[in-house]
């Protein structure tokens, strides 16, 4: 009986970990969620963000935004995408941050004439980390600046992703009109492996570094994409608790002690 017992906690802590594969570099917890804009069109896409790009669009390992990941107050993105090159002129986007909710997923497909459009338009996000890459750097460390993108009195602007089917991808840059906060430093990683990273594809990048101290707290939303659209990465910390991993574990662990109860009563 102690050894039934011993099997169904292991499976109880497999199942609420997770099945997906370990990575070697510490980023801390994966907060990625799935953007819901899933198709049943090819089998590359599901509910989940590595290997999946948005519905229609090129799904290539060049063009996957893999994840976010937040240990202790430091963000990080890893991805197939090269985040400092980009890819076929189309250039990674800034990252975006919610904290009261007022984010929105866009449609999947919008109208208009396609373009990377300046707009008066934050999308919900009330905080943005603007990235620069232009900066030659020898140690792969590159700089940010974040800006408040809520108040009185300002008119921030944000720029738009290339292809209006890719509405809901959007923003993709901040232009201009928000409140400076700080400025910090980042580092890019690159060559780096599926057993490094725990996703799939053979080559991936990350941004790691990025302090979020500034937040109010740590329960936001964030997002990131590149000058197409092609790809929605989004995050959600805390991250959403799985309900049916939930009940499953507590239902193992119900019968391990059942089986203890049994064992006494011999």
């Amino acid at each position: 009986m102690k050894v039934l017992e011993k099997l169904m906690l292991v499976l109880c802590v497999f199942l609420l970990l997770g099945t997906g594969p370990a990575m070697a570099l510490d980023f801390g917890v994966n907060i990625t969620i799935p953007d819901n804009n899933n198709s049943s069109s090819h089998d590359w896409y599901g509910n989940r963000e590595d290997q999946e790009v948005e519905p229609g669009m090129v799904h290539t390992q060049v063009w996957d935004l893999e994840g976010f990941f937040l240990k202790g107050a430091t963000l990080s993105v890893v991805g197939g995408y090269n985040f400092r090159t980009g890819q076929d002129g189309y250039k990674a986007g800034d990252i975006f941050i919610d904290v009261d909710g007022g984010a929105q997923y866009g449609d999947i497909h919008g109208t208009g004439v396609n373009g990377n459009t300046i707009v008066n338009d934050t999308f919900g996000y009330d905080y943005v980390l603007d990235l620069d890459f232009c900066t030659n750097s020898t140690n792969n460390t590159y700089n940010y600046k974040v800006y408040s993108l809520k108040g009185i009195n300002i008119n921030p602007t944000t720029k738009t992703a290339y292809y209006t089917e890719n509405y809901g991808s959007n923003p993709w840059i901040y232009v201009d009109g928000g409140t400076f906060i700080k400025s910090g430093t980042f580092t890019f990683m690159s060559e780096l492996t599926n057993a490094q990273t725990g996703f799939f594809g053979g080559s991936h990048y990350a941004m790691t570094g990025f302090d979020l101290s500034f937040l109010p707290n740590l329960d936001f939303i964030v997002h990131t994409t590149m000058g197409c659209g092609n790809d929605n990465l989004m995050g959600q910390n805390p991250v959403p608790e799985p309900a049916t991993m939930l009940l499953l574990g507590t239902g193992l662990m119900g019968l391990a002690g059942i089986g203890r109860k049994k064992l006494f009563k011999k």
